[in-house]
């Protein structure tokens, strides 16, 4: 592979993978929003399915970044002699796992808050 080929490479792994947090975001807060607005509202029972399916699918997305940068990293093992910056060999696998996480234990906060009815009170419950 030559430079240039190899450029355009990780140019479309980086795109790809930028393109997935997108998704993970767009999904995570329309997720922050619909509980927001009727949470409060659903059974529990729906709000066990919700919940549900938002973390099958948020947690989808740790496998799915790992196995991105496996693949990523197998392309700087073959050619090193192009990789021309240290940002390459930071955590990246790490950082998405957290932010997977994150994402999901702030969601379950959000929904219990909501189910408790302390947002959208003042500090003194009103």
């Amino acid at each position: 592979m030559t430079e240039p080929e190899f450029l355009e490479v990780i140019n479309l792994h980086a795109v790809s993978a930028m393109n997935a947090f997108a998704i993970y975001l767009s999904l995570t807060f329309a997720f922050l929003t619909a509980i927001y607005l009727i949470g409060a509202r659903l059974s529990k029972a729906q709000l066990i399915m919700v919940g549900s399916l938002y973390l099958a699918w948020s947690s989808s997305f740790a496998p799915v970044a790992i196995v991105h940068l496996i693949a990523f990293d197998s392309l700087f093992e073959e050619y090193t002699a192009f990789a021309r910056t240290s940002l390459w060999y930071l955590p990246w696998t790490e950082f998405a796992v957290g932010i997977t996480l994150s994402g999901i234990a702030i969601c379950g906060y959000f929904v219990f808050d909501i189910r408790q009815g302390t947002i959208g009170k003042g500090s003194n419950g009103e």
